[in-house]
């Protein structure tokens, strides 16, 4: 199999195909830090909407629990869904770095919800465009593969596994001219907490 194709041959390749997209905030929101610029989802989609049948656009946000925090990922949530994406949410885990509990993360992980989402609906969709660099998810490429279901991932390439490199995969930083986030009005950006 030939997994050097550019994300052009890619969308040439896959053309006018059912496409479930499924975004994975968590392992996304640090890496738009890394990078310095922000994603626009509606742009996502809209980029990809010209070229396949979007059938599944899913988008997995951790809910804060501090109040502040939590608003602001409503807006998110909010505009989310104005743009077309369902939007499966859960509520962030506190988790201390040190025994006296004075550093702490804020984590969410969807893993297994998305890949469950993705094998339940496999009959509905030709390809899978999964948005996450997380090389955990390479057991459900192989699934979907085997299921004769193309896999493509869309991630920043800075935060990319070895093993995504050696997958069907569309880097942000390809197609960053047409999904940066560049609204001139102040927008809240997804909050970990």
């Amino acid at each position: 199999m030939r997994w050097s194709m550019n994300y052009k041959e890619l969308i040439d390749k896959h053309r006018g195909k059912r496409v479930g997209l499924f975004v994975d905030e968590a392992n996304l929101f640090y890496s738009q830090r890394t990078a310095g610029w922000r994603i626009d989802w509606a742009g996502v989609l809209e980029f990809f909407e010209q070229s396949f049948d979007m059938a599944i656009v899913r988008y997995y946000l951790g809910m804060p629990l501090e109040k502040e925090a939590y608003d602001k990922n409503v807006l998110i949530k909010d505009r989310l869904k104005k743009s077309g994406f369902e939007v499966i949410e859960k509520p962030l885990k506190k988790i201390y770095l040190d025994g006296e509990k004075r550093q702490i993360k804020y984590k969410c992980n969807f893993d297994v919800e998305i890949t469950r989402d993705v094998i339940r609906r496999l009959d509905a969709i030709d390809v899978v465009l999964l948005a996450s660099s997380d090389s955990d998810f390479i057991g459900l490429r192989n699934d979907a593969i085997a299921c004769g279901k193309e896999f493509i991932f869309v991630c920043f390439e800075r935060n990319a596994a070895w093993e995504i490199h050696r997958s069907h995969h569309i880097f942000f930083e390809d197609i960053r001219d047409k999904i940066e986030y560049r609204r001139q009005t102040k927008t809240p950006e997804i909050n970990p907490g």
